[in-house]
């Protein structure tokens, strides 16, 4: 972000050359020239034109200060200070009556491309990126549309393109230690609700949380990620909700790359189309032994599927992948399930008692069929349990974790 970029802009004429310019090139040329998306909601009232606000003041900008050259939009914010910026000037900044005034909207925000630098949260919620100045969450149980990353949780980590992020509730707000168990509701649930929908959301992160310094007070927004897993953990002796999220490969930036270019003060890179920083490399030749040792036939349900192109079944790790759960690609981790029952393996409403009973939310629905030969480690089941808790197990999970009292 460029420090006070619009208090450098005073030459009138620049202004003017770039209303010109949109004049002659009409708007989608005008923005196509320079990079910029459509204004979806702020204009600069230009006598009987609505010209995009952010656009206009980048490009004139560039005419000031030709060596520098137009401003990205991630270069400084909008708000109040686009508009003292075009008061300067002499134009008035307009806002469209907004589609959606409750501020649900999922998805890109039109203004805001990855990479927009916001003075603070508020600035944040006028854009429209994340509409609360408070929660880490904006979202209700029917979908979450962004969430933005602060100080205050130890459990969040960033590893290359991978996010790991705790759940909202249960805190004391004096101390900021758990004091109660996180529940499965509102933004919580929301975030589970994006997982088996696919829809995206959108993240905002404090750049002190990127490069760990707190005078970095700024908050970036990121992009576009999807929710790969959610499960539950320990934090203080209490149950939280911990959800892992992967950036999409042309609508995100890659966190990692961010805070290290924060931490060396270099320029932050692009948009990436496509992304290998730390995926997860599956073994797909360890799950085909397994679905063989099977036939592809459920060991939680029998079902043995056919298609027209042969037997279908799923392989489904027991512990999860990647962080925070770290879990290993190998048969003794991976169990062949049916969809259904991957679905609810994965969901948490099934799981495995030291005996072998499927319980499904508690109830008993017979026993897993485990062949003797790769035994199925039973510390992983264990660790599935563990997840898939909504209440704290007590001293047992404690000493799983290695938490004293």
């Amino acid at each position: 972000m460029i420090v006070g970029a619009l208090s450098k802009l005073t030459d009138v004429s620049a202004v003017e050359r770039a209303i010109e310019d949109y004049k002659e090139l009409g708007r989608d040329a005008f923005l196509a020239r320079y990079g910029h998306q459509k204004s979806a909601r702020y204009f600069a009232q230009v006598e009987d034109m609505q010209i995009d606000s952010k656009p206009l003041l980048s490009v004139a900008y560039g005419y000031q200060f030709p060596d520098q050259g137009p401003l990205a939009v991630r270069d400084f914010s909008g708000g109040e200070k686009t508009r003292r910026a075009l008061k300067r000037f002499g134009y008035e900044l307009v806002a469209l009556s907004s589609s959606t005034p409750t501020g649900v909207t999922y998805g890109d925000v039109p203004e805001c491309p990855p990479g927009t630098v916001f003075k603070n949260r508020q600035e944040a919620f006028e854009a429209g990126v994340h509409r609360t100045t408070q929660a880490g969450i904006a979202g209700q149980f029917t979908g979450t549309q962004s969430i933005c990353l602060s100080e205050g949780y130890s459990d969040d980590d960033i590893q290359g393109d991978l996010i790991t992020y705790t759940g909202f509730g249960g805190r004391d707000p004096n101390t900021g230690h758990h004091v109660a168990d996180q529940k499965l509701e509102k933004g919580n649930l929301g975030l589970v609700e994006n997982y088996k929908l696919g829809r995206p959301v959108r993240v905002l992160v404090k750049e002190s949380v990127l490069s760990g310094r707190r005078s970095d007070t700024c908050y970036l927004y990121l992009g576009l990620f999807t929710v790969t897993s959610w499960s539950w953990g320990l934090r203080d002796g209490w149950k939280v909700l911990i959800y892992q999220l992967l950036a999409n490969a042309g609508e995100s930036l890659i966190p990692g790359d961010t805070a290290a270019a924060l931490v060396r003060g270099v320029d932050i890179p692009p948009l990436r189309r496509s992304t290998t920083v730390n995926r997860i490399q599956r073994k797909h030749e360890v799950t085909a032994s397994v679905k063989r040792l099977y036939d592809n036939t459920c060991q939680i349900c029998s079902t043995r599927l056919m298609t027209a192109g042969g037997p279908y079944s799923e392989g489904a790790h027991i512990r999860p992948l990647g962080i925070p759960h770290n879990g290993p690609d190998t048969i003794e981790n991976i169990l062949c399930l049916c969809p259904n029952c991957h679905a609810l393996f994965d969901g948490h409403a099934l799981t495995v008692s030291t005996d072998g009973t499927v319980l499904n939310l508690g109830i008993p629905q017979g026993k897993i069929h485990i062949d003797p030969r790769p035994q199925v480690h039973a510390d992983h089941l264990a660790y599935h349990r563990d997840i898939s808790l909504s209440t704290s197990n007590g001293e047992t999970l404690k000493a799983r974790q290695g938490v004293t009292s």
